[in-house]
């Protein structure tokens, strides 16, 4: 019986649609986050700090949990991609604080252009016409998304330059997980290497230019919490999870949803309204990330009847 059951599970966890629908789960868990980050009443640094304070060791018990472990060889792996998720960590909360949401969402959606020119040296991955067609449908459709919301809130050059810088280094360190996780490292041990790494840059960085530590109110513990846990445990878990079996250029893509939902919350929570366009935007969006993950399921649904 045990036997079985673990068979199950194993084929369970190995199933295709499954490490998308993680991919999926994640990108929604880190379409809150902005919200999170914008409704909280201290600087972007002393956010930050305490983001990492508490989730570093988070982080490092759910890779124990997990059958994972910590060791020097995997501290020497993870050290490039922890110093750019704290930098990407650094200039990404406070470009949603320095400008709207809209515009800030708006500017991380040319992650996947990035990730295209890489993807198919870096991993072999091959680009199908219908993948690039819907990949500028979705481009297309959060432009309308977020565009049609800038002129709802104020946006700020300064704001918008941190978040060009953030989608830099977050392009980086995404392709450089993606092949630390190819090359068999245990995802939450990944993930726990990573924000120690990180720890040892924002921590400093939070004590010297923060002016806001000592002035978290009950609300901001609790988003700050709740920011651990949604985004950090259940978006970079799974999504670190997700990548060694979905392709990368994918998983950017599949990114494209958090502006949609990160929009949609900003309406119901800050009253930032939403248009037809906006809505409309949406839909495509959505739409087009659907042909996308079918056109990326085609090729072994093919094989598998060939071999029928």
């Amino acid at each position: 019986m045990t036997s079985s059951f673990a068979s199950a599970r194993s084929n369970f966890r190995q199933r295709e649609d499954i490490h998308i629908i993680a991919a999926v789960t994640a990108v929604f868990a880190w379409g809150i986050g902005p919200i999170f980050n914008k409704t909280m009443s201290v600087d972007a640094s002393a956010i930050v700090f305490y983001r990492i304070l508490i989730g570093a060791p988070l982080m490092t018990a759910m890779a124990y949990l997990n059958g994972g472990k910590l060791s020097l060889d995997l501290m020497k792996r993870t050290a490039l991609p922890g110093v750019l998720f704290a930098f990407s960590m650094i200039t990404g909360f406070a470009s949603v604080k320095m400008t709207s949401i809209a515009n800030a969402t708006l500017i991380t959606t040319v992650q996947p252009v990035l990730v295209l020119f890489v993807a198919p040296k870096m991993f072999g991955e091959k680009l199908r016409p219908r993948q690039i067609l819907y990949s500028a449908f979705a481009l297309a459709g959060v432009l309308i998304v977020v565009l049609a919301a800038a002129s709802t809130s104020g946006a700020h050059l300064s704001g918008d330059l941190l978040a060009v810088g953030n989608v830099t280094i977050w392009t980086s360190y995404f392709v450089l997980s993606k092949k630390r996780r190819l090359a068999g490292v245990h995802s939450w041990s990944f993930l726990s290497a990573v924000f120690l790494w990180s720890a040892v840059v924002v921590l400093p960085y939070g004590l010297v230019v923060s002016n806001d530590l000592g002035a978290m109110t009950n609300a901001d513990w609790g988003r700050i919490v709740a920011m651990a846990v949604g985004p950090g445990i259940v978006g970079h878990g799974l999504m670190t999870w997700a990548q060694s079996h979905v392709d990368v250029t994918l998983a950017s893509l599949l990114g494209l949803m958090s502006p949609v939902i990160s929009t949609a919350l900003a309406w119901a929570i800050l009253d930032q309204k939403l248009t037809v366009w906006q809505t409309g935007g949406a839909a495509v969006v959505l739409l087009s990330l659907a042909f996308l993950v079918r056109e990326q399921r085609m090729p072994a649904e093919a094989s598998l009847g060939h071999e029928v």
